[in-house]
């Protein structure tokens, strides 16, 4: 504000003085606003750098965080594979302890494959159950054939048929065979119509 500005406020009969103390006053009030002003302008800066620190610190959070989730996805990962791992090696021990019960046995792989899981006593268990039904069937099979060997009729059945019925010892016989069949005869027989009766 400049001195007619004051002179107008005032009025027309304000003196010199009058005008210089208004302005003085009036740009100590001024002054005074715009240090407050620049009080919460600095103010305002200073929290702006807080929350700007706030951001960054979290952001560094953020990025740690996703690393030590990655490394814990990692050790995830890594236990995951480490139980695959003890699972298959069981199941290959347990694999050669069912081949063990089942030595001298002519059973398929994949049959074998079926009695085996990660649990050893399950294994045995199935195992040791198949290898009974196995040895209780061989030894019902070998009792049944046993018994129908010692009942079995041994005996050559004879027939009830003349042997001398169908011998060629007579001329009528000779004649009651058809032309086919004398001709046979005789090839088989060269001298044997010297021989008939």
């Amino acid at each position: 504000m400049n001195r007619d500005e004051a002179k107008k406020i005032l009025g027309e009969g304000a003196t010199e003085e009058q005008i210089t103390n208004f302005l003085n006053n009036y740009h100590l009030n001024e002054n005074a606003k715009v240090k407050e002003l620049q009080n919460q302008l600095d103010e305002l800066k200073s929290q702006t750098s807080k929350y700007s620190d706030y951001d960054d610190i979290k952001s560094k959070l953020n990025e740690i965080e996703q690393a030590n989730m990655t490394e814990q996805q990692k050790l995830e990962q890594m236990k995951k594979e480490t139980e695959e791992n003890l699972r298959e090696s069981r199941i290959i021990v347990n694999t050669a302890k069912a081949k063990e019960i089942l030595a001298g046995e002519s059973i398929d792989e994949k049959l074998i494959d079926s009695l085996v899981d990660d649990n050893l006593e399950n294994t045995i268990a199935k195992a040791t159950m198949f290898k009974q039904t196995l040895t209780n069937l061989k030894d019902s099979v070998a009792k049944q054939t046993k018994e129908s060997l010692v009942n079995a009729d041994l005996k050559p059945s004879i027939p009830n048929v003349n042997p001398n019925e169908n011998v060629i010892d007579s001329f009528e016989k000779f004649a009651n065979l058809s032309a086919e069949e004398q001709s046979k005869w005789l090839q088989d027989n060269p001298n044997g119509l010297e021989k008939l009766n």
